[in-house]
């Protein structure tokens, strides 16, 4: 296709997704061939607060090299100022003639919520008999770490940034942090420093003060 059937056929794309998931999924082509890398096409835009002609925005998450590369990203966790989660994802259509990146930014907000209410309502903790003994607390943390680890399919200790923030929301949905010196265990297990999970929890909005 050329760069006009690449774009219409892409907006069509665009619009469809928006409309079959709803006000929560805003759709966006950005064309990085032109001078301030601009919005083309969006569909709810308020989403995000952008609209047709806004300069590229990489929402927190993205580099710009690697995104002018034509990195895609899938599945990445955004967060916006007034709090709202967003999961987004990004992927090229490149060819000599063009440099298009269609995003797809899914607010999620509440249904983070609802599953909150859902993981405190279903939660039954671990099995009691793998915890009574004289370090309950440090070996329930090591059961929700563990149950962490089985849940992505990976060790906290090779995941890049993004992946650590959903880790940590996992452990804190799964009352990792209501357990004395869960910080101190987590960063432990992690081999980071307290102070690099304390910014983590401020990233994610969640009052370190709150966390054991």
């Amino acid at each position: 296709m050329n760069k006009k059937e690449t774009l219409n056929f892409l907006k069509k794309l665009a619009e469809g997704i928006s409309v079959t998931f709803g006000p929560d999924c805003e759709t966006v082509i950005h064309d990085l061939r032109s001078k301030d890398e601009v919005i083309v096409a969006i569909y709810n835009g308020h989403v995000t607060g952008r609209n047709v002609g806004d300069k590229l925005n990489l929402l927190g998450v993205y580099e710009l090299e690697e995104m002018e590369n034509g990195k895609d990203f899938y599945n990445c966790l955004c967060k916006t100022n007034d709090g709202r989660l967003i999961k987004s994802t990004t992927v090229h259509f490149k060819s000599n003639e063009f440099h298009y990146a269609f995003g797809i930014n899914f607010d999620y907000t509440k249904f983070f919520d609802v599953s909150k209410v859902l993981s405190a309502f279903m939660k039954t903790g671990v099995d009691v008999t793998k915890v009574v003994n004289e370090n309950p607390n440090e070996k329930m943390f090591e059961e929700i770490y563990k149950e962490a680890i089985k849940y992505f399919s990976k060790d906290p200790k090779t995941m890049n940034k993004k992946e650590k923030l959903d880790f940590i929301i996992y452990i804190k949905d799964h009352g990792g942090f209501s357990l004395k010196k869960s910080v101190v265990n987590l960063a432990k297990n992690m081999e980071v420093t307290r102070f690099t999970i304390y910014n983590y929890l401020k990233e994610l909005g969640i009052n370190p003060k709150d966390c054991k």
